[in-house]
């Protein structure tokens, strides 16, 4: 019997088919990456964002004092300061700010506040609470890359951390003057208030802090060399400490403004209601007194030469962000600031800058006798450092 062979079809197409399987699952997969991929990459971009943004107004928040007087505290008591984590309906201004830029109002999200003693390198400040740091997490569900064995979810983490570097003083109000009876001296209902710093009178008189008359002086502390007197429903918050050190001047290395021409800027009177007010060199001074109101100072330095700063008027608004003041002429034209008769004052100094803190500055070389007022029912809000140097006082806050 003849035996026919046994034949077979080709299986190359088999092969092809397994290959195609395979570069199927490889794309599947690499497109589930990618997909995922820039979605967690496109997340943590906006997680760093958003803890950038929430650092940042922490800390500024930490630096002005306002972390601690505003209706909503965080990173007070004494240091080590626990963190904590934000809920999502909170009004602590980090947390607002983390929410603001997308991350903090779902159970999704974690943001978590905490203060830092020490930044890898970097010389911190020896403030009480010199750094501060956001942590913001979230997790995402993964699409594609699941379905090859990937995990399910994912959690990316951004973290910011802001910080106060050089020497910040503690000391927001300085009286230099060393023997001056009344070198600060409040009455008349005055209230003067200090928020989140403390108010240094080098004077060794034993009347150098006065505060009578129903005046009222809050502080984070009252450092007095000499003596104070407060009586007739005078007061302070907390109790003056008497007897301390002699300091130097806070100030002393702080350079002059250059003194311009007054061609754009001569003397500013009355300015028109809603008018805005450009930096430059004003020869006169600037008086906004009645008829005006609602008058702003763009940012910037303003060299008063001669005639100083007057603001009065019931009713009256006066307002600038990023401001500093120099006051100068000679002793014949000079004056200082006065802020009075009701008038309704916001001022904040620059935040960098070699002026960077200071509002008001006066010329060193005048020696004019007239000082500083704030009075007649003003309600200010002053932030920045009052540079007032006169035969007498650095700083006096006096009732008319």
């Amino acid at each position: 019997m003849k035996r026919f062979p046994l034949h077979f079809g080709r299986r190359d197409g088999q092969a092809v088919i397994l290959i195609v399987v395979a570069m199927s699952i490889l794309l599947f997969g690499a497109l589930g990456l990618a997909i995922d991929g820039g979605q967690m990459y496109a997340h943590r971009q906006m997680a760093q964002a958003a803890a950038d943004a929430a650092a940042q107004a922490g800390i500024l928040n930490i630096l002005d004092g306002t972390n601690a007087t505003s209706g909503h505290p965080f990173g007070t008591g004494t240091p080590p300061i626990a963190s904590s984590a934000c809920t999502t309906a909170d009004l602590r201004t980090p947390c607002v700010y983390a929410r603001d830029n997308g991350f903090g109002g779902t159970a999704s999200d974690t943001v978590t506040l905490s203060f830092p003693a020490t930044v890898s390198g970097v010389t911190l400040s020896s403030a009480s609470v010199p750094a501060f740091a956001v942590t913001v997490q979230r997790t995402l569900k993964t699409g594609l890359i699941r379905f090859i064995g990937g995990p399910a979810t994912t959690t990316i983490t951004a973290k910011a951390t802001a910080g106060i570097t050089g020497a910040v003083s503690s000391y927001c109000i300085y009286v230099l003057d060393p023997s001056a009876q009344y070198a600060f001296n409040a009455n008349g209902g005055l209230t003067v208030t200090a928020s989140g710093c403390r108010i240094y009178i080098n004077s060794s008189n034993s009347g150098a802090l006065t505060v009578v008359g129903g005046a009222n002086v809050t502080a984070t502390g009252i450092d007095v060399v000499g003596g104070a007197v407060i009586n007739n429903g005078g007061s302070t918050t907390p109790a003056p400490n008497v007897g301390a050190a002699a300091v130097a001047d806070p100030f002393a290395s702080l350079a002059a403004p250059s003194l311009g021409n007054c061609t754009l800027h001569p003397t500013m009177t009355n300015p028109a209601t809603n008018a805005v007010l450009t930096p430059g060199t004003y020869c006169g001074g600037i008086y906004v007194g009645n008829g005006a109101t609602n008058v702003t100072f763009s940012p910037g330095i303003y060299v008063i030469n001669g005639g100083g700063v007057s603001l009065n008027g019931s009713g009256k608004t006066v307002s600038g962000s990023g401001v500093m003041f120099y006051l100068t002429g000679t002793n014949a034209t000079y004056a200082s600031v006065a802020v009075q008769s009701g008038v309704s004052v916001t001022f904040s100094a620059p935040t960098s800058g070699a002026y960077l803190g200071v509002l008001f500055f006066q010329d060193r070389s005048i020696t004019s006798s007239q000082n500083a007022v704030f009075t007649g029912g003003a309600t200010m809000k002053l932030t920045g450092s009052l540079y007032v140097q006169l035969p007498t006082f650095l700083f006096r806050m006096a009732q008319a």
